[in-house]
């Protein structure tokens, strides 16, 4: 599974998405069985997964919410703590700060990361990472009233 702008990136073997040459790999013949959209549901039963498309990280970055359980998988989206994602080369920090920006208006209790240790208090993760952000790019300072 992958969102559609990573899938045609992995199955034409762009580097950038699948980073194999990184891990001694070559970028060819990965397949794409699903291709996921924004708001697409993966319904497993008892969870309910909706994808939510935040580019950033990577142009084909996303999350997965359970909204009953309001339970996040952000994948490299979101850490917690406000720890900031690596912005690779088909990603971006304006539409890093718009992912950001949200999942800040949306319901979660429990957040699971892709990496690092899991939160609950995914509220202040969020804003501690729009600071660090903040922060960190003082160049995207026009990127600040998104947060006003």
């Amino acid at each position: 599974m992958a969102h559609r702008f990573a899938a045609v990136k992995i199955i034409y073997g762009d580097d950038e998405v699948t980073m194999c040459r990184a891990h001694g790999q070559k970028p060819i013949g990965y397949k794409v069985h699903v291709w996921l959209n924004n708001t697409d549901v993966i319904d497993l039963g008892s969870w309910f997964l909706k994808v939510i498309y935040t580019p950033g990280h990577t142009s084909g970055c996303i999350c997965l919410y359970e909204p009953r359980k309001r339970i996040l998988f952000s994948g490299d989206a979101l850490f917690a703590s406000g720890t900031l994602s690596t912005i690779f080369k088909s990603g971006s920090l304006a539409e890093y700060f718009n992912s950001l920006r949200r999942l800040k208006t949306m319901k979660i209790d429990l957040l699971l990361p892709g990496h690092g240790r899991i939160s609950r208090s995914v509220d202040e993760d969020i804003e501690r990472t729009i600071e660090n952000a903040i922060r960190k790019f003082p160049e995207a300072g026009h990127l600040i009233n998104m947060f006003a």
